[in-house]
């Protein structure tokens, strides 16, 4: 479909956002920007709408930033477009959230980048995968811009890449895409797709700007665990949710991904035990069921879990009804916390911040750290020593004494 009547395809989107339970207000701010693109064409004199109408509104509005970049507001404005464009050529309203741009590597200068994914998409995970495409499209957009060929790279265009890169991002965002450019660079060199194939001479210059030492993982009390856990209102669904959510974050120590990822076939009500594949390492970590949280759990879904067909556990409270992001269960966490009266000040406050008050509260009370390993599904103790930094307690316990030094010692060593 080249293009449809703006004022028909509104008419339709709305009406099926409607049956979507879509709330007034959320309507409401989808027509208001709808309002402004429909004054866009009347301006441009476009009478049919398209993607790339859409897409032409959402440049002049936003000056061609990258999503990354955007307000709140603005990627709502996103959002917004997005489901006029998906709904005209699909007929379905999309879900979830979308980027301003898809990650796309075109013609001749996409096919290296094309042809790397490929490849590792056969030994990485997806998320992996979604990162590589990320970072890995900087380079990509750099190219495009200077008119070049992944052949025609050189080392004065990667310095000019670096350089740009060292503006726009964080030092954190920046060591990141350079590790990944790092993997890429070594697989053009392999295939032998550079002027300059010699590996050696593309790392000297694509070094990480400097070590950081690990971060002191921000942890609570169990006191204020307690606190967190008590000021949620059950009264709700949501608060049925997020009870259940951060009583696995709190009592077993599960990642985020892990709970918002968790399914039915992930619950063995016969055996009162929860089985979790963690995505992050692959390891399948087993717990028993306790009574606290298997209550909440069916509490949820019996009185809070919207009735719809998701495999996930856990979904959005509200309409659309989809998995649940990161994200929003960590502003959550934040509110919970200070209801609670529980200072947060110069501490964390997310989902991961439970799993390291766990750790810490578990070496307190003089847990091994191999029993601690295996609760929190490390591959090694190793892992668990940084939580050793947190407990003045347990550093005193590694300190040595400082042996006796006689007065001879110093004679010898000052004497004449």
């Amino acid at each position: 479909m080249e293009g449809i009547l703006f004022s028909e395809l509104r008419q339709r989107v709305e009406a099926v956002l409607w049956k979507k339970q879509y709330k007034a207000e959320c309507i409401k701010r989808y027509t208001h920007t709808w309002e402004h693109v429909h004054s866009f064409m009347d301006e441009k004199g476009f009478e049919l709408y398209s993607r790339p109408v859409g897409d032409s509104f959402l440049s002049k509005c936003h000056n061609d930033k990258s999503y990354e970049k955007l307000t709140h507001r603005q990627k709502e404005r996103v959002r917004h477009v997005e489901v006029l464009s998906g709904y005209m050529e699909t007929g379905m309203i999309p879900g979830g959230h979308y980027r301003y741009r898809p990650i796309l590597f075109e013609g001749k200068l996409g096919q290296p980048f094309n042809r790397f994914i490929e490849e590792e998409s056969r030994t990485k995970k997806a998320s992996s995968i979604t990162r590589y495409r990320e970072r890995i499209e900087h380079l990509y957009l750099h190219l495009h811009r200077e008119s070049k060929t992944v052949r025609e790279l050189d080392i004065p265009c990667m310095l000019r890449f670096l350089n740009q890169l060292n503006q726009d991002k964080s030092p954190v965002d920046r060591n990141s895409t350079v590790i990944t450019i790092r993997i890429f660079m070594r697989y053009l060199c392999s295939c032998g797709l550079l002027i300059n194939n010699r590996p050696e001479q593309w790392m000297s210059i694509l070094k990480l700007r400097q070590i950081y030492q690990p971060k002191i993982p921000s942890v609570y009390t169990q006191e204020e665990v307690e606190a967190l856990i008590c000021a949620v209102d059950r009264g709700n669904p949501r608060g049925k949710r997020d009870y259940a959510m951060i009583l696995l974050a709190a009592r077993y120590g599960l990642r985020i991904s892990d709970i918002i990822g968790m399914r039915y076939c992930n619950l063995d009500w016969e055996q009162n035990r929860i089985i979790v594949f963690q995505q992050k390492t692959g390891k399948k970590v087993v717990f028993p069921l306790s009574e606290e949280i298997g209550s909440a759990v069916i509490d949820y879904l019996r009185y809070g879990r919207p009735k719809v067909e998701l495999p996930y556990i856990f979904i959005t409270a509200h309409a659309p009804y989809r998995e649940l992001s990161s994200g929003g269960m960590s502003m959550a966490i934040k509110d919970y916390f200070r209801i609670a009266g529980v200072n947060c000040t110069n501490r964390k406050h997310g989902p991961h911040s439970l799993r390291h008050s766990l750790a810490s509260n578990l070496l307190k009370s003089n847990e091994t750290l191999p029993v601690i390993s295996e609760i929190l599904g490390h591959s090694s103790t190793e892992t668990i020593m940084e939580y050793l930094r947190v407990d003045i307690n347990l550093l005193r316990r590694c300190t040595l004494e400082v042996p006796f030094v006689s007065s001879s010692f110093y004679n010898n060593l000052y004497g004449n």
